[in-house]
Parts: structure tokens; sequence; C-alpha cells
């Protein structure tokens, strides 16, 4: 955007007739009295001047000598009430009081000191009386005067540009009063300069609710645009455009944007370039709100042409291309949330609604970058965002418009334990699970116990629901697996944060206490049962303790007197396994011994006999299928006559010394076990039937 310098501002203005002036908030009029004693005569001197006590009722800073610009107006307040014409330095007495009206306007208080005489006071009218009206006149003249001051002293700063432009200036009247007691009007003639009505001008109107209304006369071309400044020694910047369809522009209107001072000019732009550009500045401003673009660019339509192609081809251009709207998270614990938006170019309007889908009720303000912060309300729940962009001169409905949507959640989630929060245990290691009924980003838990203090320990996520209503993820079920306690006292604290980033925390605790465990753990063997006969060198035993901290142990001894001793493996949820025995031809006894905690010990007693059919299972060539609830299996048998079943489903004896089974259910709980077993000709299956 060209912003002239202070250098080349008269230059740049001989192209208009006049730079309007707007001028905000007056200061509002005081009223300033000085009481005399009734009946008396002669001189009282007040205890303030009046200028004193009306530029600090105005709030007009006093300035001292040294601080005093060396350029100005200087406008004397006389004794006796005279009025001086505005001089351009100050008193050659720096002890007379100056105070500063605005930028460059000071007041010179030559009534400091002085006596005040009049009349003798008569039964009609006191003295006191007589003076304090002859003040309160003063004082009303004087707040005139400072007010006139202010709304014209811009105007007193562009006479010197007015004569750069050979206007006729006339001479302002002194203001003298011939010191007749009263203050001496002010005349104020700058708005009686004569114009040349042959050049253009600019005319305010009307200011009224933030907005200036304004009228640009003997316009002769086609586009014009109004530069603006609140200071006529610093950058001008371009407020709009105006398309005049005669001599005299149709109204026209600039928001004051709460700026005291104004100033406002009109520029022919009808063949003005700049930046390098053929394309002119109007067209730029057009559909771009700025001329600081390169019309070399390409337009983002995707056609290859650029700017300048568009120009001259009288093509309105694709100014920006708007793809997306992306957000860190789509759950939001703030009413406001920033959206990102994928835009290529410069929009110049933006909009957003919220659970609106009606686009024309969009209201647009101007762009100001690619991250838009949206209100979401107070409500909670799912939100439908619609942000919509435009360039500088399209029309509000040929705006391009993209969703998002974005849940509001102000509250943190809800925890609820659903194993054991309180009371005694007698086991060392327990299992807390729980659940939310919403979606959880994170949950941990920190443990004090007689160990110390552990923080920050990972509680798993089992399972989500998923919503199709809401179209998300909602009631979670959570575990924290396997948790060392210690004796006495164990205090948790969970922690939870859900997906907007609210957090929960909840307290409870157990007391491990032994004293109580008096029985030993039960044991029951799922398998092999006693007289089972296994196929094979070495069998696996598997079953369940009701206590998972104790200790399982297994003892083998063959039929030939030798014996082995084997430590088993127990599972979280009681289940213990003992892999990889071995089995001797004949009967080999089994003698499986459960310690817990505290020394109570559970012994089980079972023989098995090693059988002469073989009899085997091979491992599934894709472990992951492991995972599905069924799979199919195979292996190998050694008579073609037995039946064989695996995990209650009867499979098929090929013939020729191989099996296989499909559809074979797999259990739940991370490890498959499968058993399978082989049935004589003559031996009963579990669906009743014989045979192969």
């Amino acid at each position: 955007m060209k912003n002239p310098s202070p250098q080349n501002v008269v230059h740049q203005i001989r192209i208009i007739s006049l730079v309007a002036l707007l001028y905000v908030g007056l200061h509002p009029l005081i009223q300033a009295q000085a009481l005399l004693p009734a009946g008396s005569s002669g001189s009282i001197t007040p205890p303030d001047s009046i200028v004193q006590i009306t530029a600090e009722a105005q709030g007009l800073p006093q300035v001292a000598p040294d601080a005093l610009p060396p350029f100005g107006t200087f406008w004397w307040a006389m004794p006796g009430g005279g009025g001086a014409a505005p001089m351009p330095c100050p008193p050659a007495d720096s002890s007379v009081p100056i105070y500063q009206i605005t930028d460059g306007q000071f007041l010179v208080d030559q009534t400091a000191g002085q006596v005040l005489t009049g009349s003798r006071a008569t039964a009609q009218q006191p003295r006191s009386e007589q003076v304090a009206t002859a003040l309160e006149a003063q004082a009303t003249t004087l707040v005139n005067l400072i007010t006139q001051i202010l709304s014209t002293a811009a105007n007193q700063s562009l006479r010197t540009l007015a004569r750069a432009m050979n206007l006729d200036v006339p001479t302002p009247g002194d203001g003298s009063g011939g010191g007749d007691g009263g203050w001496g009007p002010f005349t104020n003639n700058f708005s009686n300069f004569s114009f040349n009505r042959e050049k253009l001008w600019l005319e305010i109107t009307n200011v009224s609710n933030g907005t200036a209304y304004l009228n640009l006369h003997n316009a002769t071309n086609r586009v014009y645009a109004i530069w603006s400044t609140t200071n006529l020694l610093v950058d001008w910047q371009v407020e709009t455009e105006v398309w005049p369809t005669d001599t005299n522009c149709a109204p026209f209107s600039v928001p004051t944007l709460d700026r005291q001072n104004l100033f406002l000019r009109a520029e022919d732009w009808t063949d003005l370039t700049e930046n390098g550009n053929t394309t002119p500045d109007w067209w730029l401003w057009t559909y771009f709100g700025t001329v600081n673009v390169a019309d070399t660019n390409l337009d983002y339509s995707g056609s290859g042409e650029t700017f300048a192609g568009d120009y001259a081809n009288s093509n309105a251009p694709t100014v920006f291309q708007f793809t997306g709207v992306e957000v860190t998270n789509n759950y939001v614990q703030s009413s406001l949330a920033a959206v990102q938006l994928n835009v290529a170019g410069t929009p110049y309007y933006v909009a957003t609604l919220i659970d609106d889908n009606n686009l024309s009720n969009a209201v647009w303000h101007t762009y100001s970058g690619s991250t838009v912060m949206v209100n979401l309300g107070s409500v909670q729940g799912w939100h439908e965002v619609w942000i919509g962009l435009r360039g500088h001169a399209d029309d509000p409905m040929s705006a391009v418009w993209q969703h998002k949507r974005l849940k509001l959640a102000l509250t943190p989630p809800d925890l609820i334990i659903t194993s054991t929060t309180s009371g005694t245990v007698d086991v060392s290691m327990i299992q807390l699970t729980g659940c939310s009924p919403e979606a959880l980003s994170r949950i941990s838990y920190d443990l004090t116990n007689a160990v110390g203090l552990v923080t920050n320990q990972q509680v798993f996520v089992l399972d989500q629901s998923f919503d199709a209503n809401s179209r998300e993820f909602t009631t979670t079920t959570f575990q924290g697996f396997d948790i060392p306690l210690a004796n006495g006292l164990n205090n948790f604290t969970l922690h939870a944060t859900d997906m907007a980033g609210n957090s929960a925390t909840t307290n409870f605790g157990f007391v491990l206490d032994y004293s109580g465990k008096t029985n030993p753990p039960t044991v029951e063997i799922t398998w092999p049962l006693d007289g089972t006969q296994i196929s094979g060198d070495n069998f696996t035993v598997d079953g369940f303790v009701s206590d998972p901290t104790a200790i399982v142990t297994a003892q083998v001894t063959a039929a030939n007197g030798t014996t082995n001793t084997f430590n088993g493996l127990v599972e979280r949820n009681g289940k213990f396994w003992v892999e990889d025995l071995p089995l001797s031809s004949g009967t080999n006894t089994l003698m499986l011994t459960v310690t817990d905690a505290v020394g109570k010990t559970a012994v089980t007693n079972v023989s098995v006999v090693q059988s002469i059919l073989v009899f085997t299972v091979n491992q599934v060539p894709d472990s992951m299928k492991l995972w599905q609830p069924t799979v199919g299996l195979t292996g190998t048998i050694s008579d073609p006559s037995f039946a064989v079943w695996v995990n209650g489903v009867k499979g098929k004896n090929n013939g020729d010394g191989t099996w296989s089974a499909d559809n074979v259910p797999v259990n739940k709980g991370g490890t498959a076990s499968f058993t399978a077993t082989a049935y004589g000709p003559n031996e009963q299956q579990p669906d009743n039937s014989f045979g192969n």
C-alpha cells in the first residue's frame, strides 16, 4: 500500500481540493465560581486564576517551560478579561503558566495573580455576587474558546496545506475584547475558505454512531481511493474505494473506529499502477483489498492464468483456495476454540456459524489469518461449526465454506471402580478394574504404602463402546494389571483425563492383612484327569488355584521310580500351567503342590499313562489367527480308526496318518489352549457316537 511520507504529502495532496477532518469527543462545559464576602468593596485576590480553575476542570496539563515545542499556537488569556490573537511563540516570561489544549495548541495564563476590581456592592446585587457572575461568564467564555480550539485545531494545521493548494485562506480575527471585562470573540474563518469548485473535493455531511458520511464532488474519473490518517505527519492508509456515476459521487461512509481525529483525502486511481504491476491499483483493490499483490502470481483456480491475465481477459480472479479445517483435537474444554484453516492465497472476509447451516445468516469480518477462534457457547456436547471465506469483491453467497464437528466438554469424567475399592485383602497382588461413561485419553494411578510411593503407573483401556447416533466412542472399561501390595495400608489415587483434557481424581485404599488366612488355597486340575492316557514323551498340566499369588510346583515320578520337580506359572486369574513334564512308559505319578504367602499348602495327586498311540497337534502357522474366535487345526495320528476331537469340536481322521479340524474355538484370556482327544472305535464320544 502506498504511504506517502511527510516530505511528499503536499505534492500528493495537490490532486485533491480538501482534506476533511473528523473530530470526536469534545470536553464538557465547566462551571467556575469564586465567592467574595457580601458587601465588600475594593480589591480581592482569588486563590487561583480563572484560567487555572478552567484548565484543571478541563483536564489540561500544565507544560514546563523547558518542555515547550519550538513551534506551536499560543492563545493568550489576558488580565481583565481581554483576549489576544494566537501567537507563534510563548511569552518571554518563563514564569507565566502555560497549559496544553491539544497537539501544538497552548493556553497562556496572563491572568495569574490577577486582582479583581469593580463597582461597590448595592442592595440589589452584593459585590460577591457581581464577582461570581463575572467569573462564571469568563469561565464559560474560556471553555467555549477551548472547545473551538479543539474542534478547529486540525484546521490550523491545514492552513499551510491549503495555501499550497492555492486556496483562498482568510486571516482569522484577532479575538481582542478591548479590555471590557469580558473575553473577546474568537472567529473561526477556516470554514469560510473559497474553494475552487472545478477541482475534486470531499465533503463530510454527517458523523453519527461511529460512521462518517461523505460526498466526493467534481468526480470525473472511474474510481477513487479514499485515504485516511489520524496524524498528518505519519503514513496514510487506504480506507475504501468509491465509484462515481456522476460528478457528485453518491454518499459513501467510513467507520470512525474510535479514532478521535480522522483525516481523509481522495485520489484518482483510474490509471494508477505501482510495484512493477501492469494491472491498475483499482482492480487489485477491488478483488484483494490491497495493492500489495504481484499481478504475475497465479490465479488459485488452477487454470494456470496470472492475475494480470485475469484483468486483461476481464475475468474475476480466484484469490484464494480453501480446502479444509483442522484442529488438534475435536474435543475442547473452552468455549473459545482455535481452528486452523487450510487456505492458499489471502481471503479478505471470514465468517463462522455455530449449529446453523443457513449460510445467509453469516456475519462477515475482515480476515486476519489462518487461525480462527470460534465461540461454541456454554452448552456442552457436539457443535456443528461452519467457516466461510470470500474475497474482497465476492458476493457473500459465493463464499467457500468448510465444516467441522467439535465437542465442548467442561466437566471432568466420571470414574466408576468395579473391583473392590476398600477393606481388607489377604492377597499381595490385585487387579484394579473400572469404567467411565465417556472416552478417556489417559488413565494412571499413584500408590503409597509401607514400601514407598510410586506414581504415574499405567492403567490400560480394555474396551470402548461406539455410539452410532453420536458418532463417538462412549463407555470405556479399564484395568490396572498385577498391582503389588505391601503389608498394611495401601492408598491409591486414580487419575483420568477425557478427550478434551478435563481431569478427574479419585482416592481409595486397601489393607493387606494375612491374619485371617487360615486355610490353604484350593486347587482344581483341569487336565490331565486321573488315569488319562497321554500320547508322546511329555505333557502339560493346567488348572485353577484360588490364590493367584501362590507358588505351584509339580513332582513327576516314573514307573521306574525316577522323580523330577518343576515350577509352574500362575496367571492373574488363577489359571496355572506346568509345562514339558516328562512322560515315561507305564504309569507316571504327578504330585501337585500349591503354597500361599503364609506357607499354607495344598497337595493333589493324579496318575497318567503313556499311550502307544502316536497323536500330535501341529503349530498354527499364523499366530495372529489365535486372536480370532475360531481356528483350523491339523496334526498326526497313527491309527485311522480313532476319532479326533479338539476343544469340543469333532475333527476328521483322514486315514493317511493325518487329521484336521475346522472352527475350533479359541479360549479367551490371551493364551490359546487346545485339548485334543482321540477316541477308539468302541469308545463313546461326546456326541454319543462311536467310531471315526
